[in-house]
């Protein structure tokens, strides 16, 4: 199963094989080093990450880990996924 990392606006990351390395990534992504990152569960396959607060932005966007079809079960557009998407 192919995990993503995206937001409400802009793919971020993936595909990753497994929801655990997606973690890892967000993790890196922003800067966690907590011992418990936030993460809660919106649906089946799809989780969101609130990175802690970054002093130097004010704050860090949500990372939303998730399968596509899960994803597209929530209403997130295709077009995020599409790589023609990602160059613009």
């Amino acid at each position: 199963m192919d995990w993503h990392i995206i937001n409400h606006r802009d793919y971020i990351d993936g595909p990753f094989e497994t929801f655990q390395d997606a973690l890892n990534e967000a993790l890196v992504l922003g800067n966690d080093t907590r011992t418990a990152p936030r993460i809660g569960r919106k649906a089946r396959d799809f989780y969101i990450y609130r990175p802690p607060y970054d002093r130097k932005e004010q704050w860090q966007a949500e990372y939303w880990i998730c399968t596509k079809p899960a994803a597209l079960g929530q209403g997130i557009a295709e077009v995020l996924f599409d790589p023609q998407s990602k160059a613009a």
